[in-house]
């Protein structure tokens, strides 16, 4: 079979960019790749895609065809609620540059990541469709990290209206796994739990503290379900918004309380209700993902059990920025 011969976008003699490839998604997937064979360069932080000029020579260097844009700055509650200035004008540099290359060169196929959690706040309540996701104010808490990744999507959108682009805009529920960010303050609810029960176990300490009641509700995506997915899309060369979900949601209460069992921490659990809990809910429609036969596989607990054994692991390994 030649190089063209292959079934499905993703061609044998495709060149993929992934940007954010040090992260949680851009590593589980990088590795994903290379299993198959794909000639992969994943690029993180040490490159400052900020900067048009070093955006410009990473895509003039490599000659991608399809670029999987996971490159964002990105925090929990507390970062996106304390650093508001920088995740809007980080991401909306880092997004302009990276769309801007992928329009000027080559590549025939662009896997943007969103988040979920810029649907409006006023649909926190209802089920989550894609075409929703632009129509109304986002979470205040998050809102600079929201705005910056809503424009990522109208930028899409507009090169695709043109002809310029073909892209697919992913939505995912909250992922999780190993790779992720574990920094005490500025990981998301998963990771930073982990690392809380870990230390807590760790320093002899009695009870661990979580900001907000515990009643918000998330919907939480292993990251091996995720990285299929993401596969699966690209290679059906799939086009607009996609929610990636699993439409189960589970309370930050119930998930410390799965956090602390899979770690084996013994101690109380405290919710400070003076902090901010976020939107109450998000329940994401799985319409179009149902439509092409996918389905997570990993459960909760399963999941959560190899997050943990796996930040053990390499605790003195992980990564905290």
């Amino acid at each position: 079979m030649n190089a063209r011969g292959r079934r499905g976008l993703i061609l044998d003699d495709d060149r993929i960019l992934i940007t954010g490839g040090t992260g949680l998604i851009g590593v589980n997937l990088t590795n994903a790749l290379k299993k198959k064979n794909h000639e992969v360069l994943a690029i993180g932080s040490q490159f400052d895609l900020r900067n048009p000029i070093l955006t410009q020579k990473i895509f003039r260097e490599f000659k991608p065809t399809i670029v999987y844009h996971l490159a964002a700055k990105v925090g929990g509650i507390y970062a996106n609620s304390n650093y508001k200035p920088d995740f809007y004008s980080d991401n909306v540099l880092i997004n302009t540059n990276v769309i801007n290359e992928c329009s000027s060169t080559n590549v025939r196929y662009v896997f943007a990541m969103g988040t979920g959690c810029a649907y409006p706040k006023r649909l926190e309540n209802e089920i989550l469709c894609e075409d929703d996701f632009l129509d109304g104010i986002a979470e205040v808490t998050n809102d600079a990290y929201a705005y910056a990744k809503r424009g990522l999507l109208v930028h899409l959108r507009a090169l695709s209206e043109s002809n310029r682009l073909k892209y697919l805009y992913c939505i995912p529920a909250n992922i999780y796994g190993p790779f992720d960010n574990y920094h005490p303050m500025h990981s998301h609810v998963v990771p930073g739990l982990i690392r809380r029960f870990c230390d807590a176990i760790d320093d002899g300490h009695l009870d661990v503290t979580i900001w907000g009641d515990g009643s918000s509700k998330r919907d939480f995506l292993y990251i091996d379900d995720c990285v299929e997915a993401m596969y699966l899309l690209t290679n059906l060369g799939s086009q607009g918004s996609f929610n990636v979900c699993t439409t189960r949601l589970t309370s930050i209460y119930n998930l410390a309380h799965e956090i602390k069992k899979a770690s084996g921490y013994e101690g109380q659990i405290n919710f400070d209700i003076g902090k901010p809990s976020g939107q109450t809910q998000r329940i994401f429609n799985s319409t179009k993902m149902d439509q092409l036969g996918w389905k997570p596989t990993v459960s909760l607990g399963e999941g959560i059990q190899r997050t943990v054994d796996w930040f053990r692991a390499n605790r003195s390994n992980i990564r905290e920025r």
